[in-house]
């Protein structure tokens, strides 16, 4: 990306939520690279509205609201999960200067060892 800009992204804004107080503002959503729907529809309008119509209805799936939120539930969902690794492993997420600083594919892996998900819990959203 130069300038910020992306050549051959898009773009567009969505609100899919009703604001219980003020205004609803809406979410900026940009994609970088579609390798879904512009191989199926082409370059086309058609593409980018079946991309925001799926992005508009997956608001509405967030296990913790019964309404549409404001963004999509894998962000939030991506968030809990961090806040979740954070606590239960403060040790691998210290950011101070007294942490020791390991650079690299060692660290990715020092991370992807210490960090694992019993077997009985890997495919349930246990962090809801």
């Amino acid at each position: 990306m130069k300038s910020r800009n992306i050549k051959n992204g898009m773009d567009f804004f969505l609100t899919a939520y009703t604001a219980l107080k003020r205004t609803a503002r809406p979410a900026h959503y940009t994609v970088i690279i579609d390798e879904i729907f512009r191989e199926k529809y082409g370059v086309s309008a058609s593409a980018a509205d079946r991309l925001e119509k799926l992005t508009h209805n997956i608001c509405y799936l967030f296990g913790r609201a019964t309404k549409a939120v404001s963004i999509c539930p894998p962000a939030y969902y991506a968030d809990i999960v961090c806040e979740r690794a954070r606590l239960h492993r403060p040790h691998l997420f210290d950011v101070s200067d007294a942490a020791s600083t390991t650079t690299g594919a060692s660290q990715t892996a020092t991370l992807s060892n210490a960090v694992q998900v019993h077997p009985n819990l890997r495919d349930m959203m246990y962090y809801i």
